[in-house]
């Protein structure tokens, strides 16, 4: 009886699983926190050259979102990376329709519930029939409610390869999401900036309720996102105003893309729309509405005139003085000689000058477009850079000194170099000026030069232009003014003792670019910097004592040269500064506590970093203040390169550091108050007490 009993439920779980539709392909789902996330596919089996759809399916917690692939004035959209068999392709995510969510005063653009994120994948001819491949996901998205937790995750999904068989639970939904991703439909629209306010103009809509139409544009800048969006209806078409932002300035785009929204019966729908740049068109008779704008944020002229003035500011910082004390004393060498000659070296020295902040940017902006996160200084970011630095510096103090001498004499730093002429020579020492000065980050330049970079190519290399003739101007006024050159005092013997003074600049710049190496790349690689700099003595010993002293002095420093070539970044840090590192999820967990959190964004090779560090940060005073407000102290260390930090200085209009932030409880918890780059501990205590 009990056998007969068990083939019955055997038979009927049978019954049952014929009954049962194929399908249901789904992951298993990864609680990440505050969203459940899982492949779900509209195809069980798919065969070969065809193409299907895997969605990325996400569940989040009531009242959280997730952002859209312009996140707005915060955060950051949904990232998924696919691994996929060789010979299958991914398409791009295909988004759904976003909406404005506002935290504070700031509109973000995002989701909330349940939003599908569909993608192509491509089946290649050669798949073999009966093959099981897996598709795997690594998925990445900042979820945020009144704090923002960025989550993660991996999910895997098997696709057999055989004959087309569509999943029956997961293709209709799948659909419904491809169904309602904005589509083109040829819907097309002017955008015009008047004065201090934009206009976006579309005509020829389908019917539909464009009362409460909005509009998110597909890059970042067109306009203000946490703008108010005005609606006037007209009667061949709508017209919004907003503010514009800084895309705007010169050269301005030929066309923008984004997505319309509006509702049709009750329904939230929309469509993706081309903005032409240029004259108005006709909407008819409008029914209501308007706004007005102001712009806002830096401009082409305040930046240009930033740049400037930082410029020359530039001349006054530590890390620069040794290397203008050079070219200082070759212009007392030639004050009292042909007045075009002193001419001709100040426009040689500034064509280095300029010559180098442009190729430096040129390189910044090509390794930017390559998707590679940087900012201003980057090259003191390479320990291999720092080392090769360090060990000039030692090379032109011993030849101050007259350990030894090039082509008869140092006349400036360029000829002790290039073996050149003095011209020559002249140019190339305002090279070296440019490459030890970018680190130094004066006044008025944070925000030209975060404006500068979120500028197209023309606009970026015209500030920085700017920046480059303010650093120069001071040698080029001299050149052109004979009653300043005549107050120099005339060479004599004093030029030479002056000359061996500056040796001493010169090891100290050395000694801090080899500290700043050694936090780079550890003990050892400040090891290998001083068995460089020793192999460099040897052979500059060496270099008098005949052709076998000349052969063997250049393998010294082929090997000298080698070796800080062949460092790399330090993979530890100290256990301390683990303990207060800055993540945007350090600064939400301290500010979920209530408490406020100081950011300090620091970098060894960085100047006016260490400056307020030694008399501001690091005082007595301060430490007592920020344990009297129980504020949570945490350093973002840029020494090396750090994607995450440099993405987090572009999000403030920086392309470099320093940069200090204080977030509140009481105050918005996405984006921190900036404070001045020059720290007093009155600033500071204000942003953190709110006194004045």
């Amino acid at each position: 009886m009990l056998r007969w009993c068990l083939i019955l439920v055997l038979w009927l779980l049978m019954a049952l699983s014929w009954a049962v539709p194929a399908g249901a392909r789904q992951s298993l789902p990864v609680d990440t926190g505050k969203v459940t996330a899982s492949l779900i596919t509209d195809h069980d089996s798919v065969a070969p050259g065809q193409s299907f759809y895997i969605a990325l399916r996400t569940e989040l917690d009531d009242h959280w979102h997730t952002y859209w692939r312009n996140p707005g004035d915060s955060g950051e959209p949904v990232q998924v990376d696919w691994t996929l068999p060789d010979g299958y392709d991914a398409g791009p995510i295909q988004w759904p329709l976003p909406r404005p969510i506002a935290t504070g005063p700031i509109i973000n653009y995002g989701f909330e519930g349940a939003p599908i994120f569909p993608v192509k994948i491509s089946v290649p001819n050669t798949a073999q029939p009966g093959d099981v491949i897996t598709i795997t996901a690594d998925f990445y998205y900042l979820v945020c409610k009144d704090v923002c937790i960025p989550e993660q995750g991996q999910a895997s999904l098997p696709i057999e390869i055989g004959e087309p068989e569509i999943d029956a639970q997961w293709d209709t939904e799948i659909k419904a999401a491809l169904d309602a991703t904005p589509k083109r439909k040829g819907l097309s629209g002017t955008i015009t900036k008047t004065g201090e306010s934009l206009r976006l103009q579309f005509n020829k809509l389908p019917e539909g309720d464009y009362s409460g139409a909005y509009f998110f544009p597909y890059a970042q800048g067109v306009l203000g996102h946490s703008e108010p969006q005005n609606v006037t209806i007209g009667t061949d078409g709508i017209e919004i105003t907003t503010k514009p932002e800084y895309l705007w300035e010169d050269p301005t785009p030929k066309s923008f893309s984004g997505v319309l929204t509006y509702e049709v019966d009750g329904s939230y729908t929309g469509h993706e729309v081309s903005l032409a740049v240029g004259q108005s068109i006709n909407i008819g008779a409008v029914s209501g509405g308007g706004g007005s704008a102001s712009l806002g944020g830096a401009t082409l002229f305040t930046a240009i005139f930033g740049a400037l003035i930082g410029g020359l500011i530039l001349n006054l910082m530590p890390c620069v003085f040794p290397i203008i004390s050079l070219k200082a004393l070759s212009l007392t060498k030639s004050a009292h000689a042909e007045r075009a000659e002193a001419k001709r070296h100040a426009w040689l020295y500034t064509l280095g000058v300029l010559a180098t902040f442009l190729l430096l940017v040129a390189v910044l902006l090509a390794l930017k477009a390559a998707g590679t996160s940087l900012g201003w200084g980057f090259q003191l970011q390479s320990p291999k850079v720092t080392g090769v630095l360090a060990l000039l510096m030692f090379v032109i103090g011993l030849n101050l000194l007259g350990v030894f001498e090039i082509g008869g004499g140092l006349q400036n730093t360029g000829q002790g170099l290039t073996q050149t002429h003095d011209a020559k020579g002249s140019f190339f020492t305002g090279a070296l000026a440019v490459i030890v000065a970018t680190p130094c980050t004066a006044p008025f330049m944070a925000g030209a030069m975060g404006y500068a970079f979120a500028q197209p190519a023309l606009v970026t290399f015209a500030v920085f232009m700017a920046l480059g003739l303010g650093f120069a101007a001071p040698f080029l006024l001299l050149g052109y003014a004979p009653k300043l050159l005549t107050k120099l005092p005339k060479p004599g013997p004093w030029m030479e003792t002056f000359k061996q003074f500056l040796a001493f600049p010169m090891f100290a710049t050395g000694i801090w670019l080899a500290w700043v190496m050694g936090n780079q790349a550890g003990s050892t690689g400040l090891s290998l910097l001083l068995i460089a700099a020793l192999l460099i003595g040897f052979a500059i010993w060496l270099w008098p004592r005949g052709g076998l002293g000349k052969a063997i002095g250049a393998l010294a420093v082929l090997g000298a040269l080698a070796l800080p070539l062949s460092l790399t970044t330090a993979k530890t840090a100290s256990a301390e500064l683990k303990s207060a590192a800055w993540s945007p999820e350090a600064v939400q967990a301290a500010l979920a506590e209530g408490r406020p959190v100081f950011v300090d964004f620091t970098a060894d090779w960085c100047v006016t970093c260490k400056v307020n560090e030694r008399l501001v940060i690091d005082t007595a005073k301060t430490k007592a203040l920020f344990q009297d407000t129980d504020t949570a102290f945490l350093i973002a260390d840029w020494t090396n390169k750090n994607d995450m930090i440099a993405a987090e200085l572009e999000k403030y209009g920086r392309a470099g550091v320093p940069l200090y932030l204080v977030f509140t409880p009481d105050k918005d918890s996405v984006r921190g108050e900036v404070l001045p780059q020059i720290l007093t501990y009155d600033v500071i205590e204000t942003a953190l007490r709110g006194t004045n």
